[in-house]
């Protein structure tokens, strides 16, 4: 029971305590009532500070490093307890790789000087893999990441990744002889770019194109077998599966979980028998997940309305396995808007009760209790800089109570919850 009041702070408590600010993100409607003002301090001293939602680096937290490419982990539930490798490649060079996004090309460049040449070149195809989205080089060429594609070009070569390289050319060269990095300049070669407009020829060439190329899933594998056969390179790679802190752990947990098991359009007995297969810390984890991203999105109104509300007696039944007691009884008071036996599928619960032509009254009793959880104990508020040892981006209001439990109870979480928990020494 306490690690499981553990998980329910680090997993639970973004949705269920966080700040003012969060509430902001609600998918609104014209009839959705103003966000609920939030006390704020005009002390200079008081500082907003969020709930952690990343954790540093660790020198070892006591994860199995493989011993090289060959060396698969095989054993039950390696899925759960063991990091994918595609994953570590992204935990490894993300921190580089998300400047393309501000940075010129030069600028860019100056900021990966000081990492070797394999780890540049893979910061580069990480670039190309991040921006590959529905329709693959057709959206990246489209997107504001074009503007590296001439240094993306030479690290697909320098990779050796020569099919990617030479369909990457090619649509490079769909541009004309000289490639335009700006971004306006290149956007008028599409018609993509309004949707009552027919494709043009060039779209559908660089369509072709993209087709070949691959998906951003594709292009991610061909990234792992370059790594694989860079000895070096695999291993400062594979060096970060021990470096992983707690809160990354549980992030690629509640990720695993998510993969496993798949609840979306299926019958009530399929989705129930699901939900079944794992253990109660499993369970627990993996539908308090769902709540949480559909509440910190749109509150206790969309996690219904969506397909998300197929596991909502699992989330009562995890409130009270984490004891949080006062929130579980919101959530029960919450299923009891919907009289009769509670409808897991989206379809029949839309049809019954959200189809009407405007927000009604019901909608708005099932929203308002999205800030009853957020006014459990007062609600977030200002706390002083110096009273927190937490670090993270401006924007949220916690109170510091919560803040030092979760620090408290770290270390409880990484033995207990968090991936490769049987690996520990």
């Amino acid at each position: 029971m306490r690690m499981l009041r553990v998980i329910g702070m680090l997993a639970t408590c973004l949705a269920l305590t966080a700040a003012a600010s969060v509430a902001d993100l609600r998918a609104a409607t014209e009839d959705e009532p103003a966000a609920t003002q939030r006390k704020k301090s005009d002390d200079p001293k008081d500082i907003r500070v969020p709930i952690p939602s990343y954790s540093k680096d660790v020198s070892d937290n006591g994860c199995r490093v493989r011993k090289g490419p060959e060396d698969k982990f095989a054993e039950p539930d390696a899925d759960i307890l063991h990091v994918p490798f595609a994953d570590l490649i992204s935990e490894t060079v993300g921190r580089y790789s998300v400047r393309s996004i501000l940075d010129g090309p030069e600028t860019f460049a100056a900021s990966l000087a000081p990492l070797d040449a394999d780890m540049r070149t893979l910061v580069l195809l990480d670039v190309l893999r991040a921006a590959l989205g529905r329709d693959g080089l057709h959206t990246f060429f489209f997107l504001s990441a074009g503007v590296h594609a001439p240094a993306i070009r030479d690290a697909l070569q320098v990779a050796g990744l020569r099919r990617e390289h030479e369909l990457f050319l090619r649509a490079m060269e769909l541009f004309g002889p000289t490639y335009p990095a700006d971004n306006e300049t290149r956007a008028k070669a599409f018609s993509y770019s309004s949707l009552d407009t027919p494709l043009n020829d060039f779209d559908r060439r660089m369509l072709e194109t993209a087709a070949s190329f691959g998906s951003r899933e594709t292009f991610g594998q061909a990234m792992v077998a370059y790594v694989e056969r860079t000895p070096a390179l695999w291993q400062q790679i594979e060096a970060k599966r021990a470096q992983l802190g707690e809160i990354a752990r549980l992030r690629y947990l509640n990720q695993a979980l998510t993969r496993r098991i798949d609840i979306w359009d299926k019958s009530d007995a399929e989705v129930a028998a699901q939900l079944a297969s794992l253990t109660t810390e499993q369970r627990t984890l993996f539908v308090m997940d769902v709540f949480n991203t559909e509440f910190e999105n749109g509150g206790v109104h969309q996690f219904f309305y969506n397909s998300s509300g197929a596991v909502a007696p699992e989330v009562y039944d995890a409130l009270i396995e984490l004891g949080l007691e006062r929130q579980a009884a919101i959530f029960k008071g919450a299923m009891a808007i919907f009289p009769g036996k509670y409808p897991r599928d989206m379809q029949q619960r839309r049809d019954r009760f959200f189809d009407r032509p405007e927000w009604s009254d019901w909608d708005r009793q099932l929203q308002a209790l999205t800030d009853e959880f957020y006014d459990l104990d007062g609600g977030p508020t200002v706390v002083p800089r110096r009273q927190c040892s937490g670090r993270g981006w401006p924007g949220h209001l916690v109170r510091h109570d919560h803040l030092r439990a979760r620090e408290e109870d770290a270390a409880l979480l990484a033995i207990n919850a968090a991936p490769c928990a049987r690996d520990r020494r």
